[in-house]
């Protein structure tokens, strides 16, 4: 079996359509799914279940693509030790997050005159590990609670990937202006039980509370959107809420306000610890090491 196999598995896995993927790859589909089908001749069993619907991984093929992910991270890192020419791209996976949008346009202004490519992609968490796993970015930026701490570290762990600590912050409320609680000084999550929980991410709560919390406070099912401008909307339109982890700059609607969360009992003041994640013995570059110290000043203004 050839990298470029493995590289065109893992396309196929990550789209879930041989079409996506072939476009993606730059190869034709036929030519795409012969390859593939020569690679499961080679292991002799099924990669993929082929419907109507599209493809999806067997038991089998789901195994192969966790340890085949590594393979292909370590040959792009041998690529990137031993390769002639440094590859001029900088890619940056984050949480919804003000803070890191300004960091980024700095380095953009920066290294841009010197030949750099750039991407700047907003996830959710689980996409933010995988995404630096993949080494599709360089850099992943979110937050950990003590709800999740310990499957965050584990996840971190299996995909080889280290965090660093950049600072601690709170629970906060996000509402519209006009939603009834605004005018309070905090806000419970009992305030909360007869109001929508909107959020764009399925791991938001996970990430803040714990099941027996959420449970003993009875809150609303989450309505799940998939970009944060709906989210805004339904805000708004809903009398609904969401969780931030109150970190500088992340409020940038002037039609929405933060209130702090309460303080009581299952529930954390300074619960959220804000990091970066990067590959495990893969040296920070230049551009890199520049972003988290533009990260560093916004957080410390």
């Amino acid at each position: 079996m050839t990298i470029q196999q493995i590289k065109y598995i893992l396309g196929v896995a990550e789209n879930g359509s041989l079409n996506k993927a072939a476009e993606k790859l730059s190869i034709s589909q036929p030519s795409l799914t012969a390859s593939i089908h020569d690679a499961e001749s080679e292991l002799g069993f099924d990669i993929f279940k082929r419907s109507s619907r599209g493809v999806s991984l067997t038991g089998r093929g789901e195994s192969f693509v966790f340890d085949a992910r590594k393979v292909y991270k370590s040959f792009e890192n041998l690529l990137k030790k031993y390769g002639d020419s440094e590859e001029k791209t900088f890619s940056v996976a984050t949480l919804y997050y003000a803070f890191a949008r300004k960091a980024f346009v700095e380095v953009v202004k920066e290294f841009s005159p010197m030949g750099w490519d750039f991407a700047f992609r907003e996830m959710k968490a689980v996409d933010v590990i995988a995404d630096v796993a993949l080494s599709k970015s360089n850099i992943g930026i979110f937050y950990m609670s003590d709800s999740n701490k310990n499957e965050i570290l584990r996840s971190l762990e299996s995909n080889h990937l280290d965090f660093h600590h950049l600072t601690e912050c709170n629970a906060f409320v996000y509402l519209h202006r006009s939603h009834p609680l605004a005018e309070k000084e905090s806000i419970s999550l009992d305030d909360l039980s007869e109001f929508q929980f909107v959020t764009f991410d399925t791991d938001d709560v996970k990430s803040f509370f714990s099941e027996e919390v959420l449970s003993r406070h009875e809150l609303k099912k989450p309505i799940m959107v998939a970009d944060r401008a709906t989210e805004l909307n339904l805000l708004k339109k809903l009398n609904g809420y969401t969780f931030l982890s109150g970190v500088s700059g992340e409020d940038t609607n002037e039609e929405f306000i933060t209130v702090p969360l309460k303080i009581h009992d299952g529930v954390k003041g300074s619960a959220f610890e804000l990091g970066y994640i990067t590959q495990k013995n893969v040296e920070m570059n230049d551009i890199s090491l520049a972003y988290i110290d533009a990260i560093q000043r916004i957080l410390d203004a």
